[in-house]
């Protein structure tokens, strides 16, 4: 703010429209192919990390690991659409799900992939994201799970050659990056067979599966299984 205001003095520059400039950064590139508001000049690539990892504390504080009911609430998507993977043949090839920002960054954490806490031995994950200062080496980046448009999708495939067992696998893809999933990837490209993969939900589904126990909704029909998928 202080070096905005030394440019045009007279203007009363707050936090509040420093962040929005950096916000129409990637919304007006969106929009219309560019934007001089992501100009180097104006911002400087310590800015942009800066703002980066602002965006990965809003995140991770309000929908990623260091809220509990993260996990509960991305669970009943990946339980339903693993579910339709795992079961009888489907009448579909491919099955699509829109939702708004907020939501996948729960089905990441009810997945356990962009886990700081991982290989750092600490079971606190607010340690991870420190509120003074940047931890360079996270592995939760709004820029890989949030980028502006967001895709996430569970695959199934056959295999019969390559040195692995004849017979179906499953992946995790974020934004087209295959993802490990955590002690489930014992198939090509990262991929999980279908024995470790249902052992894999079940297990996902023992920590976060408990929606109505955990949310408490105020009304009384609550389920903790997602249906769309089935309903006609």
């Amino acid at each position: 703010m202080e070096r905005f205001h030394n440019l045009a003095p007279g203007f009363n520059f707050t936090a509040n429209d420093i962040v929005g400039m950096q916000e129409l950064c990637g919304y007006e590139t969106v929009i219309r192919g560019s934007s001089p508001f992501c100009n180097l000049e104006l911002f400087s690539p310590n800015d942009w990390l800066d703002f980066e990892y602002t965006n990965d504390i809003q995140y991770f504080y309000n929908a990623g690991y260091a809220n509990p009911i993260s996990g509960v609430l991305g669970f009943p998507w990946v339980n339903a659409s693993a579910g339709l993977l795992l079961g009888d043949e489907a009448n579909q090839d491919i099955f699509v799900s829109f939702t708004h920002r907020e939501l996948p960054p729960t089905v990441i954490v009810a997945l356990g992939l962009f886990n700081n806490s991982q290989y750092s031995g600490t079971n606190n994950p607010n340690a991870t994201m420190p509120l003074n200062t940047q931890n360079y080496g996270r592995a939760w980046k709004s820029s890989a799970i949030l980028p502006f448009l967001t895709n996430i999708a569970v695959e199934k495939m056959s295999c019969d050659s390559y040195g692995y067992d004849a017979g179906d696998y499953f992946r995790v893809l974020v934004n087209q990056s295959p993802q490990q999933l955590p002690g489930c990837d014992n198939g090509p490209g990262v991929s999980c067979s279908r024995d470790r993969f249902q052992d894999f939900i079940s297990s996902r589904g023992e920590l976060f599966g408990s929606f109505t126990e955990k949310c408490q909704p105020e009304y009384n029909n609550s389920t903790d299984v997602m249906t769309i998928y089935n309903d006609a």
